[in-house]
């Protein structure tokens, strides 16, 4: 598998994410949109007034979610414009957690264990109590919410009403990253595990140590492997047995977040350059 750099962008870190034919990139103050044809940008235009690092997105439909600390930026897939913008916390120093979906609502992690959830259609939003600790990633899976806690927690809540069904102690601190796979729930956490959570008995099934070494995210699937960052690294996991089958460098920007798999290709960056890797 060949590294191939595909652009020059100096940044502040990037996120990363790929829709249809188009590479969105948020870079320092701007959202980018590439065509992956030829690599020509398609559109770009300035969110914000100053850099920032704390800031992630998500895409749903022809939408852009864009946190950056406490608000909540809207955008237009097409030309990268604004349509809203929502302060979700009073506290200013608060950062939103990663924004998840289901076919009408958008799920916001935000901190001390709440969750704000918003009907995208109204743009109407309700926050929640889920726990009293902060999560750093979540996922929706039907009519459930799967939560990682920064304490050890991994919580299932009802995606109506985010009442607490079940949760189980996975570790002593900090899942970083919670991904659905054939009715699995998979963690990445601070204590270098990955594990293997059945969502029908919810409990632990499998579980591997040192596994990762930093702020591990799970990326995805492929070829029923797992795909991992992790510092400056990629690796892929059996989902089966969770046992190791690669692991190769990869530049995957600060904490992983300029990482994105994309069917049987990964993009990646470091603070120069934008690169992709065709997965055998």
């Amino acid at each position: 598998m060949v590294i191939e750099k595909i652009m020059d962008l100096d940044n502040d870190g990037l996120n990363m994410a790929v829709d249809g034919q188009y590479l969105y990139i948020r870079c320092k103050r701007d959202m980018r949109k590439y065509d992956l044809a030829d690599m020509s940008l398609a559109a770009c235009h300035t969110v914000f007034k100053k850099d920032g690092k704390a800031r992630s997105f998500s895409i749903f439909d022809n939408l852009i979610f864009l946190t950056d600390f406490c608000d909540l930026f809207i955008l237009n897939k097409r030309d990268l414009r604004t349509t809203d913008a929502i302060r979700l916390d009073t506290d200013l120093s608060s950062d939103l957690g990663r924004v998840r979906f289901d076919l009408q609502k958008a799920y916001i992690g935000m901190r001390n264990g709440k969750m704000a959830v918003m009907d995208i259609a109204t743009r109407t939003v309700s926050k929640f109590d889920i726990c009293d600790s902060s999560f750093w990633d979540h996922c929706v899976v039907g009519n459930c919410i799967y939560a990682g806690t920064v304490k050890d927690e991994l919580i299932e809540a009802d995606a109506c009403d985010m009442q607490v069904i079940r949760k189980i102690e996975l570790c002593k601190k900090n899942i970083y990253s919670v991904a659905f796979v054939d009715g699995m729930i998979y963690t990445v956490s601070q204590d270098t595990t990955i594990k293997a959570v059945d969502t029908a008995s919810f409990e632990t099934v499998r579980a591997v140590k040192n596994a990762v070494r930093g702020m591990a995210r799970i990326l995805g699937e492929y070829k029923d492997n797992l795909v991992i960052v992790d510092s400056g690294q990629i690796s892929f996991w059996d989902v089966q047995s969770l046992e190791q089958r690669e692991r190769l460098d990869f530049p995957a920007g600060s904490y992983g977040k300029g990482a994105v798999l994309h069917g049987n290709i990964l993009y990646g960056s470091d603070y120069q350059s934008v690169y992709r890797m065709e997965l055998l």
